[in-house]
């Protein structure tokens, strides 16, 4: 009898585990979809008209302009930081305010998740702007260009700080 018991015991806490992996599982995937709709309205809404405008005000195509920034290595962060000016401005328009409350939950997302996830962040700009993500995958470092780019857009845009390198003066 207290073997059955014993056993039953056992056969009950396998369930539980069973099902608390399925509980951990379904959450994810939750947090996964949700992440990757904020992840869509950033690209679409932040990410891809200010690498427009850029590309606009150099009189280059947001393709040749995408391809020239993965080239010299120039983050559209770093971009931001030359331009304050005209990212306040894009930053103080209406529908941006928007746009940054609804994928304000990217804004907590840690480096790491975003590393993590460049390859699906990748297949969401392929989605919004399929030429633009063309590049980023077939130009040489184009991937990690895009991780910097968000890494450092998300600092700007929802307060992350940033560390500066060692030896350099911290950005006034």
């Amino acid at each position: 009898m207290q073997e059955s018991l014993r056993k039953q015991i056992q056969e009950l806490e396998a369930d539980i585990e069973r099902l608390e992996e399925k509980i951990r599982f379904k959450a994810s995937e939750k947090a996964t979809r949700i992440a990757q709709v904020q992840a869509h309205l950033f690209l679409e809404r932040i990410f891809a008209p200010y690498l427009d405008g850029l590309c606009s005000g150099w009189g280059l195509s947001p393709e040749d302009g995408l391809r020239h920034l993965i080239e010299e290595k120039a983050t559209l962060d770093q971009i931001a930081h030359d331009n304050s000016d005209a990212l306040a401005e894009f930053l103080r328009q209406p529908e941006c305010r928007v746009i940054v409350a609804v994928a304000s939950p990217i804004g907590n997302v840690s480096d790491e998740w975003i590393k993590d996830k460049t390859e699906s962040l990748i297949k969401v700009m392929e989605g919004i702007r399929p030429s633009l993500a063309k590049i980023i995958i077939e130009t040489p470092g184009g991937a990690e260009w895009f991780y910097e780019s968000l890494k450092g857009l998300r600092g700007i845009i929802f307060g992350k700080p940033t560390i500066p390198q060692i030896g350099m003066p911290p950005d006034s």
